[in-house]
């Protein structure tokens, strides 16, 4: 099968996957231990060790993580203007260094262009002309991709839409005696690159809410759990996965005793995509953490939503087995493409050259890290090559089961992003962000009390009220819908410290 990529170009671009192996851990074999674990022994006492994600991470890769936190909100309102309309010359959207950049064919539409002023109120926005839009992208390459088809055995193995717009990189695997493809005319810039091809990769005693991170398996660990997640109408739990690890209906146990082969029952498959790689394990207590450090102890770090994956965004995994190698996860994991084919897969690079991912991650938590600590679900793991890095986004996995959400602390249809953008000795400016996981919304009321005294001064893509330490915020004309994993943002300069307010709430629902 020919892989289809949307692929950026300029600074966010890294190199190929090369020598891609399996991730999946052994299943059945219960002489086969944890990691590290003599066979047949009793795992060792866990230490009890309850930091924080920041003790794990080197602090240069996190201060670049976090500044990423108003470039991201900034992409996700020119994203959701972009869904709400026929695409026309749009191109693509990455995070640049400092900035977001929208590519486009063509005169932005007015509704685009009001989505990148309001952006700009949150974040540094540059508007790049395009030579195609991503509709003559698609329409090429699936012209490409039937001449590629036609000679299965060619070397050929993914086709690559430059999010800049500027064409398609038909990736070959120069092996002695691929052949090249012999690619008709399409109007469009195409150029050949080489790179090898990626393919599939597939915390010791947790005990009820299950939380992801943890190792799982039919009997010895193979895979890793990912997130908690909840149906958002129903409340019904799951953990998700990837759907390589085992098969609908298939059990999934964790701390199995090689001597008496028992183990706690989490859950049994219940749901699966394969072309997307996910999976859903049915339990009755979904965590609303994730294990961040080694094997046995106990740092974890709290999940409070999901995120869209942007190209140039840097993310974190948490596969168990890499837990067990490095006491940690592995970050600075580069976004790089988006597959645009039937497997929807993304790629990123860890950009220090380290591995990956290891045998044993699949299924794990791919997520982005907040300045205060807790984290947003991005993906599971899927693949990985060396530094290269495939993983299934979350918003992928909505895709496939419906409106399916992280099972937080707060079991809420909405969260906010409140980023201060400037602050001096008497006061500060703040953009706000507001995330729909409920219904789509046609008229919204934000509200929050100010924690320190706090008073408004000015404001922007919103009609204010304060009395007292309490503010509401209503929508503007132009800005009353809020679709379903779309997002509004407005923004105030306020006297007083810039202490983040809590909590907010959307229309009367407390959101995370």
């Amino acid at each position: 099968m020919t892989q289809t990529w949307k692929a950026t170009t300029r600074a966010v671009v890294a190199g190929v996957l090369i020598g891609a192996t399996a991730l999946i851990g052994p299943l059945t074999a219960p002489t086969h231990a944890a990691p590290g674990q003599p066979s047949g022994a009793a795992a060792p006492t866990p230490t009890p060790d309850r930091g924080s994600i920041h003790d794990v991470i080197p602090a240069r890769i996190l201060d670049r993580m976090t500044a990423q936190a108003p470039l991201i909100d900034a992409a996700n309102v020119i994203r959701t203007a972009v869904d709400a309309a026929p695409p026309r010359g749009y191109a693509g959207i990455g995070l640049v260094d400092d900035h977001v950049t929208l590519w486009w064919k063509g005169a932005l539409p007015a509704d685009i262009a009001a989505a990148v002023a309001t952006a700009r109120r949150t974040a540094p926005v540059e508007v790049a002309a395009a030579t195609y839009s991503r509709a003559e992208l698609k329409k090429a390459a699936a012209k490409l991709r039937t001449a590629v088809d036609a000679d299965p055995t060619g070397a050929t193995h993914a086709l690559r839409l430059r999010t800049d717009g500027s064409g398609i990189d038909v990736a070959v695997d120069d092996a002695a005696g691929a052949r090249l493809p012999k690619l008709p005319a399409t109007g469009v810039s195409t150029r050949i690159v080489r790179s090898e091809p990626m393919v599939e990769r597939s915390r010791f005693d947790d005990a009820a809410p299950y939380d992801g991170g943890i190792g799982i398996g039919f009997t010895t660990y193979g895979c890793t759990a990912g997130f908690g997640v909840r149906d958002a109408v129903s409340g019904t739990g799951y953990l998700l996965s990837a759907e390589h690890c085992g098969a609908i209906g298939s059990p999934w146990h964790i701390a199995w005793n090689t001597t008496t082969n028992t183990g706690t029952l989490v859950g049994y498959a219940v749901a699966s995509n394969d072309d997307h790689d996910t999976m859903l394990i049915s339990t009755s207590s979904p965590g609303s953490h994730i294990y961040v450090g080694g094997q046995h102890d106990e740092v974890r770090a709290e999940v409070v939503g999901w995120t869209e994956v942007f190209p140039g965004q840097l993310l974190c995994q948490s596969g168990y087995t890499s837990a067990g190698e490095l006491g940690g996860p592995v970050c600075n994991l580069r976004v790089e493409f988006h597959y645009d084919d039937i497997e929807d897969l993304v790629e990123a690079t860890q950009l220090d050259g380290e591995e990956s991912a290891r045998g044993g991650d699949s299924g794990g938590p791919v997520y982005a890290v907040n300045p205060d600590g807790t984290v947003l679900a991005a993906g599971t793991t899927t693949r990985s090559a060396g530094p290269g890095f495939g993983f299934q986004d979350f918003a992928t996995a909505r895709d496939d089961y419906g409106d399916i959400v992280p099972a937080t602390a707060l079991a809420s249809s909405c969260r906010v992003s409140f980023v201060v953008t400037n602050s001096w000795s008497t006061g500060y400016t703040a953009s706000v962000t507001v995330y729909n996981d409920g219904p789509a919304v046609n008229g919204w009321t934000l509200g929050w009390a100010f924690p320190a005294g706090q008073v408004v001064q000015g404001h922007w893509n919103g009609v204010f009220q304060q009395t007292g330490a309490a503010v509401t915020v209503t929508n503007e004309n132009y800005n009353a819908a809020i679709p379903t994993g779309g997002a509004v943002s407005f923004g105030y300069s306020a006297d007083g410290l810039p202490t983040t307010p809590a909590p907010f709430t959307l229309n009367g629902t407390t959101c995370n």
